[in-house]
């Protein structure tokens, strides 16, 4: 009897299913190994938090609005700019010029002025195109050209900034946001040709390989979340009722010139709460290394976007700087301290509470400045606080921006 060989469309056949087997089979071990390789033997760690310009609209309004306040309270130029460095000109423009808006339509003249004066300023030190700003304005304007009160707002920003009204606009057509005006080209719909049965098993594995992926991704992530929680380090507190959510202490020591130590705060499940910490406030012009006359203890609270703000001053500064004090004075969200070893005072808003207590100090020539600095901060969440996870609680004045 004769051996009978197999056609050649038969051995294609299988050549191809078993080439097709084998890379199923092949790219299922890999995800898998892969997979446990980098959830559980090195997973990645993230830190520091995003950028200012990687977040959410609504996050970047809350910033900007948190670093106005900031030089309100400070009137720190240098800190402003550093802390919107990542927005582009015209961002920058156009959301000063609507917090600026926003005072006036509330009956805030004078924190109005200052947010023109800090435009002002960064202009001057950024070196900001007269045809930026003119754009950045035009924009504003027709924003605003339904409110009469943010109109004249908006002229008066533009005054500041320009000496000149904004130029007319086409009512028509809005000015091109910011940005190199360049359109993505038109995408080709033109459907592909059919490919036969072939094809369709070939997808049928291709959509059971992504359905296994998916499957093995989140096992692994509940995995990963599981050993979080269990390897979360407890808190030591000694003190009475519930433990802090988070315990802080920073030190500040004559050179650091730059100095400027804020951390987030997040529930245990990793949500975002605020931003609390230390940093310089000011210190005496011309000295160096800069001779540092008072700190910024801040928190700043997500759910009622508040920012509060206690003024840690050196004794020289708590008695003479008049100037210094009158800031504070005119601020009901900050307050001055007068630094000493063992001070305690407290940070609270609607859903927050730091205690903060001055843990070292050593002063400079005639208690002028300070040559070292520790403060430990240990935040609380309020019992019974709405933290509103997943949502915020955006107020009247920014909903339209949003």
């Amino acid at each position: 009897m004769g051996i009978s060989r197999p056609s050649m469309q038969s051995v294609q056949r299988s050549l191809v299913i078993g080439v097709l087997a084998g890379a199923v089979v092949g790219c299922l071990l890999g995800l898998v190994f892969g997979t446990y390789y980098a959830w559980q033997v090195n997973p990645a760690v993230y830190s520091g938090g995003a950028y200012p310009r990687e977040l959410t609209a609504g996050y970047q309004t809350q910033y900007i609005a948190s670093v106005v306040d900031s030089y309100i309270v400070n009137r720190n130029v240098d800190a402003a700019r550093e802390r919107l460095k990542t927005f582009s000109p015209a961002q920058q423009i156009e959301a000063l010029g609507q917090r600026s808006a926003d005072f006036v339509a509330n009956g805030q003249a004078v924190e109005s002025q200052l947010v023109n004066e800090l435009a002002l300023n960064l202009k001057s030190t950024s070196g900001w195109d007269d045809q930026v700003v003119e754009d950045a304005i035009a924009r504003l304007s027709v924003a605003s050209q339904a409110d009469s009160a943010r109109t004249e707002a908006v002229n008066a920003f533009s005054v500041n900034l320009l000496n000149a009204v904004p130029r007319p606009v086409d009512s028509g057509a809005a000015p091109a946001p910011a940005g190199d005006g360049t359109a993505p080209a038109p995408a080709d719909t033109t459907a592909a040709p059919a490919q036969g049965s072939s094809w369709r098993w070939i997808l049928g594995c291709l959509l059971l390989l992504i359905l296994l992926v998916a499957a093995i991704l989140l096992a692994g992530r509940w995995q990963l979340a599981r050993n979080k929680a269990k390897a979360r380090p407890q808190v030591a507190w000694e003190g009475e009722g519930p433990a802090p959510l988070k315990v802080w202490s920073g030190t500040y020591t004559l050179g650091q010139d730059n100095y400027d130590e804020f951390f987030t705060i997040e529930t245990f499940d990793g949500d975002f709460l605020g931003e609390s910490g230390m940093g310089i406030m000011k210190a005496i012009a011309g000295t160096d290394p800069k001779q540092v006359t008072a700190f910024d203890v801040g928190l700043f609270d997500k759910t009622d976007i508040t920012t509060l703000s206690r003024v840690v001053m050196s004794e020289y500064a708590y008695n003479n700087d008049s100037e210094l004090m009158a800031n504070i004075n005119s601020n009901a969200k900050a307050e001055a301290i007068l630094a000493e070893p063992g001070k305690e005072f407290t940070l609270e808003t609607a859903a927050l509470r730091v205690m903060a207590k001055i843990e070292e100090m050593e002063y400079g020539e005639g208690n002028v400045y300070f040559n070292r600095l520790k403060v430990s901060l240990n935040v609380f969440v309020r019992e019974g606080a709405d933290l509103k996870i997943g949502k915020m609680d955006i107020p009247e004045a920014y909903q339209g921006q949003l």
